[in-house]
This record gives structure tokens, C-alpha cells and sequence, in this order.
């Protein structure tokens, strides 16, 4: 009889204990998404004038991809999570109609061209969303699962929400160990201008954000949280939740080698492949010189 209200008494400790757990986690998620919304917020306005992904190179290598889903889906629904002012749709639009952008700042959407016709929009968060099972071609997460406070729930619903042989595609998301090299070198005083600027870039973000768009420190940590508070994606990891989720044929890409846009617009873009060809060729050993990473996965069929 003892033993037995022991048990019970050890069960709902573990109850308890959950649903504080649950309730935090709760909480969390809702700080992070009050913060995503402020920080985009006071981002919109200039937001394509200042982010480097709206450079001619970066369009191309990403139409190229785009280009190439298309031919092997056939075209098609595509929905782009975290869509933003519209980044991916503007180029979607030539290969996938239609094209469903979705995201949980109204500022950000107001600014999204949708004068092509075949381009819907809808304010929602990705981890539930009002879609059909199986409705989407692909799906594409430019920049976005690092605003996240947990990638699971959006990755399940981004497989549910293709169908099967579809394409899911993320790209412009940090590489933990590009992070994690830029911190170690925040205490030196001899690097070069360009290291500098990336270290100050990784490990001084929250600062020039709080001053560019008059959030608090804490607010700009929960805006950015996977990259801030968790110091970016460890590639393996985020590829073996896919897999767990479903997804096959699942690829990560290194993005981005340190200086790459320096030696492309002073230089070549041929000497700019030359280089990025050779790195890849080199990796592991060079995985903390990119800093962006990629990811590549396919539904079941």
C-alpha cells in the first residue's frame, strides 16, 4: 500500500513537472513570435535596400534553384514559409503558380507585390497552418527557420503540407561553426578589416539591431533566437529532424565562404567559384568558413 502511494505520489510530481515545462515552453514561443513581429516591423521599410541576399549574385544562385525544383516537380503550388517582403515569390513567380506566401507580420506583407495574380498571401504562423494535406509542390523557408524558437512543429506541418515527392527547401540560415569561429576571435586586435566585420557581425549583432530599430537587447535575442541565443544550426542535427520527420533524400549545404562577395565584386565571380570549389573540396576541414547554410529534402512518394 506503501509502495503504491509512492507511485503515485512520484506520477504526479512527473505531471506536475510536465506541464510547468509545457507552460514555459509556451510561454517562450510566445515571446519569441511578440519579438519576430516588432523586430520585422521596424524592419520593413528598408529591409530589401539592406539585406544582402537582394544582390544580383544571390538572385541568380537562387533562381537557379528554383529553376531546377521546377523542373522537377513539374511546377506547380509553392508556399514559402517566413516570406517577408516577398524575397522568394518574386522570383517563385516565374516557375510555380500559384505561390502562397506566408507569414505573421502584416507590415512585411503589405509590402509583397501580388499584382502578378497568381499570388495569395496569408498571415499565419507555420507551425499551423490552413492548408490542405499534400496541397504544395514545394516549399521553401528563405532566412526564416532562425527566427524560430523550435524548428519541429513548422518542418512536421512544411511535410504535411506538400505533396508527396515534393521539395522542401531552406536556405540563409546560420552555420554554428562559422559562429562559433567568429566568437573565438572576438577578443583579438589584429585581424583583418574583413574578419573584423564578420566578428563584429556575429558577435555585436543585437546591439546595432537595438539601435537600428529601438528594441531592447532581449527583444532582438528572441527575434533572431536561433541564431542569437543558440548560436546557430549545427547542419547534422537539423538533417537527421528532417529525416525523423519523414523527409528523405535529405542535403545540407555549406553557403557563403568568408569574403565571397568581396572577392566577387573586386575581383571575378570566376575567382570567386575558383575559391568557393576549392573549399568544398576541402570540407569538413573548411565547414567554419561558410556562413550560411542550405538544406534540401523531399516527401516521400
Amino acid at each position: 500500500m506503501a509502495d503504491q502511494k509512492k507511485i503515485k505520489k512520484i506520477k504526479k510530481i512527473k505531471k506536475i513537472k510536465k506541464i510547468k515545462k509545457i507552460k514555459k515552453i509556451k510561454k517562450i514561443k510566445k515571446r519569441v513570435l511578440k519579438a519576430n513581429i516588432a523586430y520585422h516591423s521596424a524592419l520593413a521599410k528598408a529591409y530589401d535596400e539592406k539585406q544582402p541576399h537582394y544582390r544580383p549574385e544571390n538572385i541568380a544562385r537562387v533562381e537557379g534553384i528554383l529553376a531546377d525544383m521546377a523542373d522537377k516537380t513539374g511546377g506547380g503550388g509553392l508556399i514559402d514559409l517566413g516570406c517577408g517582403t516577398g524575397f522568394i515569390i518574386n522570383i517563385a513567380k516565374k516557375y510555380f503558380r500559384p505561390v502562397v506566401g506566408v507569414d505573421i507580420t502584416p507590415v512585411m506583407l503589405e509590402l509583397v507585390d501580388t499584382s502578378d495574380g497568381h499570388i495569395e498571401l496569408c498571415l499565419a504562423e507555420t507551425d499551423h497552418m490552413p492548408f490542405r494535406d499534400n496541397e504544395f509542390k514545394v516549399c521553401t523557408a528563405y532566412g526564416f527557420l532562425h527566427h524560430l524558437h523550435d524548428l519541429r512543429p513548422t518542418l512536421r506541418e512544411a511535410y504535411r503540407c506538400l505533396c508527396p515527392g515534393g521539395i522542401f527547401f531552406a536556405d540563409q540560415d546560420p552555420n554554428q561553426y562559422y559562429w562559433w569561429l567568429m566568437d573565438s576571435l572576438k577578443e583579438r586586435d589584429d585581424l583583418a578589416w574583413m574578419v573584423q566585420r564578420e566578428v563584429k557581425s556575429v558577435v555585436n549583432v543585437s546591439g546595432d539591431l537595438s539601435k537600428e530599430t529601438g528594441l531592447s537587447l532581449e527583444d532582438i535575442s528572441l527575434a533572431e533566437f536561433q541564431k542569437i541565443e543558440k548560436g546557430g544550426f549545427d547542419p547534422e542535427r537539423v538533417a537527421l529532424l528532417l529525416e525523423e520527420l519523414g523527409f528523405c533524400s535529405v542535403k545540407y549545404r555549406y553557403e557563403w565562404f568568408l569574403g565571397q562577395g568581396r572577392v566577387h565584386h573586386q575581383k571575378s565571380a570566376e575567382e570567386a567559384q575558383v575559391i568557393e570549389n576549392f573549399l568544398r573540396e576541402a570540407l569538413p576541414a573548411t565547414r567554419h568558413l561558410f556562413k550560411y547554410l542550405s538544406f534540401f529534402a523531399e516527401k516521400r512518394a
